[in-house]
């Protein structure tokens, strides 16, 4: 049984990029090292493919929808590699 919400780590991603999930530091308080290194990883693929997906800067409400799914994305990225460093 996966301990990601939604199944999958990916799943978890698109839901915390969407503002579905929220993540603070109990979210990867059961989590394996080896599971945060694979929500990480999966975090960061997501971060390349919103990047890569620029709307027109005419689209203010595209733009900024776009600019909080990255920032939700950074701060979890930033959440669970500080619980994967209170873990070693």
């Amino acid at each position: 049984m996966s301990v990601f919400n939604g199944g999958s780590a990916y799943n978890m991603v698109r839901d915390v990029a969407d503002g579905f999930t929220l993540v603070s530091e109990r979210t990867f308080k059961g989590y394996s090292r080896k599971d945060i290194t694979e929500f990480v990883m999966e975090s960061e693929r997501l971060v390349r493919e919103i990047r890569a997906d620029q709307p027109p800067l005419s689209e203010t409400v595209l733009v900024q929808k776009r600019h909080r799914r990255l920032q939700r994305l950074q701060q979890a990225m930033t959440l669970a590699n500080a619980a994967a460093a209170r873990r070693a």
